[in-house]
């Protein structure tokens, strides 16, 4: 194949919207390539992780690539997931492309599993695409300076608040929406706690606040709210914020004290939990995430009501992000496409990709699964526009901080829970929770900072 041939071909293919190099638009052009994609969900819902590459691969073939693409998408929980895919790594039998939560990304960009993609973000053919995310997704898929994959979708964590307990109150539904904006000075942490206050007084509630139970993200949302920080971007050192975390410590031991969450809310049920909020026995649920709304339509935790329609929750539930000290704050946790270092076609998987997160086939993925889109083109898009739920979900997706990455996150989770009990219950200070946190983040993360 000669030179000018293969000149005209990479000039067409970028037009077209291709991204990899000459030398693999050759064996495009020659002989077929063969990719093999890795999704997981867990359980079905999200398969349209798989079902997008799919349509990034006809596509392809559509514009005269010679490619055999097979995609797996895995039901399994991340732990047996992960361990098929190291197995496959280290046998020589990996796959091209990966799908994976922002968690792992430190991990595996470490032990060199996978690419950093930087060369092809920062290209001008790319640029559009890139400025299209929304602001603060990009930091969760890098680490220590590089970029590992494309954001495809967020699990963006939010608080849900009773609109039917609110117009109880005396407030008109325009007063709620300019009370819970982002954009309102009074959508303030304080007032949150005003409103709670007033609710319980009136006997409209039982508590004024509920959260999760259990070691989960939850603890990342609240520390969030006053500006703490997890890892340090030059070192890639777990952070341990003594000043978020008492301003944190203190923030839930106030909540309890003045009998607006309950002491022992850590141990709850999460049925009774679900069932506090959907019955607007609680005006606050600060512990949860966007997909809940659809999760509140498909089980019955209504003791009358069952399953709660669209309608219903459109009336009676809105959603907000968290108000931190230093403005709005919308906690989200992102899954991403990378690709695999031991791939032959690195360029043409990046193309893949990047046509697999288009903004079309992010809208159905959003729709289908109810998590949050990762593009703000998604908005313009008229079957995206018909979800009203999930367009306010965009919308306060404008505030997104990513969730922290870290090998030692997971113990970090446990720690925060194992203080944050203490203090609900009683048993730790402030103080003493505090000087946990440092005791047990010395003996149990490696490198930590206190800060």
């Amino acid at each position: 194949m000669n030179k000018k041939f293969l000149g005209v071909m990479f000039v067409l293919l970028l037009a077209a919207g291709g991204l990899f190099a000459a030398g693999q638009e050759e064996e495009a052009a020659g002989k077929v390539v063969s990719l093999k994609a890795m999704t997981i969900g867990p359980g079905p819902v999200p398969v349209t992780r798989a079902k997008n590459l799919e349509s990034a691969a006809e596509k392809l073939k559509g514009e005269g690539v010679n490619l055999d693409f097979e995609v797996t998408f895995s039901t399994q929980k991340f732990e047996p997931y992960r361990t098929s895919f190291s197995l496959a790594y280290r046998s020589g039998s990996a796959p091209d492309i990966l799908s994976e939560d922002q968690d792992i990304i430190p991990e595996y960009a470490e032990e060199g599993m996978i690419l950093p993609l930087d060369s092809y973000l920062n290209t001008t053919a790319y640029k559009k695409d890139y400025d299209d995310f929304l602001p603060g997704l990009w930091d969760a898929v890098s680490w220590k300076g590089k970029t590992y994959g494309i954001p495809i979708e967020g699990v963006v964590n939010c608080i849900f608040y009773r609109k039917d307990v609110l117009r109880k109150m005396g407030m008109s539904d325009e007063q709620i929406e300019r009370t819970f904006s982002p954009e309102s000075k009074d959508f303030t942490l304080e007032k949150l706690v005003e409103l709670a206050k007033k609710a319980k007084e009136a006997g409209l509630v039982e508590y004024g606040f509920t959260h999760r139970k259990g070691a989960g993200d939850y603890w990342f949302n609240s520390v969030m709210m006053f500006g703490g920080r997890f890892v340090d971007e030059a070192t890639g050192n777990m952070i341990i914020d003594t000043k978020a975390l008492r301003k944190d410590f203190e923030f839930h031991k106030m909540l309890v004290d003045e009998g607006l969450l309950p002491p022992d809310m850590a141990s709850w049920d999460w049925k009774v939990i679900h069932k506090y909020t959907v019955e607007g026995r609680t005006l606050f649920w600060i512990g949860g995430h966007s997909g809940q709304w659809k999760e509140y339509q498909e089980k019955e935790y209504h003791e009358k009501l069952g399953k709660l329609t669209e309608e219903y929750l459109q009336e009676n539930i809105g959603i907000a992000p968290f108000p931190g000290v230093g403005g709005p704050v919308t906690p989200v946790k992102v899954h991403a496409y990378t690709i695999v270092a031991s791939t032959k076609y690195p360029d043409i998987s990046f193309d893949l990709i990047a046509r697999a997160s288009s903004p079309e086939l992010l809208a159905r993925h959003a729709i289908t699964t109810f998590r949050g889109p990762t593009r703000k083109s998604v908005a313009d898009l008229p079957d995206f526009k018909a979800q009203a739920y999930l367009s306010k979900v965009l919308k306060i997706m404008n505030y997104s901080r990513a969730f922290p990455k870290h090998p030692a996150l997971g113990v970090y989770k446990t720690m925060i829970f194992e203080a944050m009990s203490g203090i609900e219950t009683g048993r730790l200070s402030v103080d003493a929770a505090v000087e946990f946190m440092k005791a047990k983040a010395k003996a149990d993360i490696p490198g930590v900072i206190i800060e």
